[in-house]
């Protein structure tokens, strides 16, 4: 339940922040609520860059026009995009995310009570062989399959296996020391 607590926290942490950005409210994805990820510069590129200030393993992710951290990863082998939501404690992927990974979830697998800023859902625990970010590769992360979500979240099933996170103004550092 402590889980599901912290997902649902984690995204009304993430739409609070949109709301207090009047400015990017048209353009904002509400992660609850938003029709796909936002586009990434270059096409879709992954924006972590290696090194800098931050130690040659650091990994240094930019925020966005909307004003939160997203990323491009590979889970099970396949591009996915991620809203970094360090307040959720899980992973957190759509239902078609997870047809489009391969993922077969059942409807009597739906079990996991999430709550967030657009409702209620049963949402469905599903193991990911992998995940790779910024060349690192993560085995066997849980994730939650949740229906009614828009954006994949990127929570700390994940984030915690990469590093300390560090957030400062317009940056966001994960290092691995």
């Amino acid at each position: 339940m402590k889980n599901v607590r912290l997902l649902a926290f984690g995204v009304m942490v993430a739409a609070a922040i949109v709301a207090r950005h009047p400015r990017h409210a048209a353009t904002a994805p509400d992660p609850a609520t938003a029709a796909a990820a936002t586009p990434l510069p270059g096409g879709g590129g992954n924006p972590w860059a290696l090194g800098g200030d931050n130690g040659p393993h650091a990994l240094t992710l930019a925020r966005d026009g909307s004003g939160q951290f997203h990323l491009s990863a590979r889970v099970n082998g396949r591009p996915a995009q991620f809203l970094v939501d360090t307040g959720a404690d899980t992973v957190a992927i759509t239902q078609d995310q997870a047809q489009a990974l391969g993922l077969r979830v059942d409807p009597a697998d739906y079990v996991v009570p999430v709550h967030s800023a657009s409702g209620s859902a049963m949402a469905a625990r599903v193991p990911l062989s992998q995940i790779e970010i910024g060349g690192r590769t993560m085995s066997d992360v849980e994730a939650l399959v949740v229906p009614g979500l828009r954006q994949n979240l990127l929570g700390q099933s994940a984030l915690r296996r990469l590093g300390r996170v560090e957030l400062s103004g317009d940056t966001m550092v994960l290092d691995p020391r």
